[in-house]
């Protein structure tokens, strides 16, 4: 799988009037991808800090044209009717998504990251994995193609937020130096503001009233030397296509099948962050401890968990960067992120893990 872009976790800063740092969202649903490497390094102690991270937590996600829905959601439709900001959709086939939520989408009124569930989505047929954030006023989604497009990138990115202001707060980082930029004409009649040189290509633009959208795709992803060089129309067909194929009209589940039953007074759910690849999927989440900072609680392999001491007469996993338990068959891994957090709070956390139905707020 394809690593989220630095570019994109240093962009992701929350500047505004958020309690969670976003760039934890994406952050945390690509090290999904390698979570066998970092519970090998738990179990041995070795390896560098962690990246901050939004966690998964246990959640049972349903295959489109599965015959039972998951728990507390049901599968989206099958076939998407074209709308303005995704007019060729009638024509794509989907492949599985996660479950829907029940709140309005962003065409009909939604708001940006409500109930940390997912408002984004994309019509384009080609990603092997997808990944989602949701937080205060902010989403995010990300799509690793599995072949370059000839506009010479295979991942891209968007970035939702809900006034023009937080969006470049969001966004002010993406370009170091001075690209091109033009307006640009997008599908659906909006215009938007094209800025590209030959490391990447953006586009801001307001597709649905209150809605903010910033795309971006870096490239050369995968293409050997010499380079070829990106001309503007790679840069306008790059964003014409990325632009096209997201869709605003679904809200997605983003669900744990866990509850904290103690953490630090008044920790409260700040974020949510999932991935998708094939036919499944993992949700992630984040909790902010007032005036402290965010950690982070994951679902792992149960199967890789090798415990090597014990805390309040249960067996759990301890690494210098989280710790590991299995609860009613499922692995879960605690990092501290920048929480503060001692070792014994997050042992007390971890180890107060109990199973439930699916959740949107594992600690109300």
């Amino acid at each position: 799988m394809n690593d989220i872009d630095p570019v994109f976790t240093t962009a992701l800063q929350e500047r505004a009037d958020g309690d969670v740092r976003v760039e934890a969202l994406l952050d945390g649903a690509r090290r999904r991808g390698v979570r066998h490497r970092r519970n090998r390094r738990l179990a041995t102690g070795a390896g560098a800090g962690l990246a901050v991270a939004a966690v998964l937590a246990a959640t049972t996600l349903l295959p489109r044209g599965a015959t039972a829905p998951a728990p507390g959601g049901s599968a989206p439709p099958t076939s998407r009717t074209a709308t303005a900001s995704s007019p060729a959709a009638s024509s794509v086939v989907e492949k599985p998504r996660p479950p829907a939520a029940s709140l309005a989408p962003l065409t009909a009124g939604g708001r940006i990251g409500e109930g940390h569930q997912i408002h984004l989505d994309t019509v384009d047929p080609t990603p092997f994995t997808l990944a989602w954030g949701s937080g205060n006023g902010v989403e995010t989604i990300q799509a690793s193609r599995g072949k370059t497009s000839k506009f010479g990138y295979s991942t891209y990115s968007v970035l939702v937020a809900q006034t023009a202001e937080r969006l470049d707060q969001e966004t002010a980082h993406l370009f170091a130096g001075e690209p091109q930029t033009e307006p640009l004409r997008i599908n659906g009649g909006a215009t938007g503001i094209l800025r590209w040189s030959q490391e990447m290509a953006t586009l801001r633009w307001q597709p649905l009233p209150d809605v903010w959208a910033m795309a971006w795709v870096r490239f050369h992803d995968s293409v050997p030397d010499p380079l070829p060089v990106i001309t503007a129309d790679d840069a306008r067909g790059a964003m014409l296509e990325v632009s096209s194929a997201v869709r605003y009209d679904r809200v997605l589940r983003c669900t744990a099948q866990f509850r904290l039953t103690w953490a630090p007074p008044g920790t409260k759910t700040s974020a949510c962050s999932l991935q998708w690849t094939g036919t499944t999927g993992s949700a992630s989440f984040a909790f902010t401890v007032p005036g402290r900072g965010t950690f982070h609680v994951s679902d792992t392999d149960a199967a890789d968990w090798q415990p090597n001491t014990t805390y309040a007469g249960k067996q759990v996993q301890s690494g210098r960067d989280g710790s590991w338990i299995v609860v009613d068959g499922r692995g879960y891994l605690i990092e501290p992120g920048d929480s503060g957090l001692t070792k014994d709070q997050q042992l007390h956390v971890l180890t107060g893990i109990q199973s439930g139905p699916p959740t949107d707020d594992p600690v109300r």
